[in-house]
């Protein structure tokens, strides 16, 4: 993923509205590249700090945009085994389909 691909995807990630794939790039460019994290870090600020403000809550943006960087990377991990487990179901049932349909009896 390049800077211009991630910059367009920080309202989703902020708003929380990315699919596994797209949230890993996107996780994996932030993490390596300074220049986006620190726009993550600002459109952060102006998005979430903004609303704190107006409801009158005490915040710490810093420490809640690291806890959303590593939800969001808990998030990618549960839901890629997931994946591979109804892949892994799907495999089953066809075979188990294929198995059915050939009229294999023990």
């Amino acid at each position: 993923m390049d800077c211009k691909s991630a910059e367009k995807q920080i309202p989703d990630f902020i708003r929380g509205e990315m699919d596994t794939r797209p949230a890993e790039q996107f996780l994996a460019h932030v993490g390596s590249c300074p220049s986006c994290k620190e726009e993550l870090s600002i459109q952060f600020l102006v998005a979430v700090g903004l609303s704190r403000l107006e409801e009158g809550e005490a915040f710490h943006l810093n420490r809640e945009l690291t806890a959303r960087l590593e939800q969001a990377a808990r998030h990618v991990k549960i839901r890629k085994r997931l994946q591979g487990g109804l892949y892994l179901f799907e495999i089953a049932a066809i075979l188990t389909t294929a198995w059915v349909l050939t009229g294999v009896v023990f």
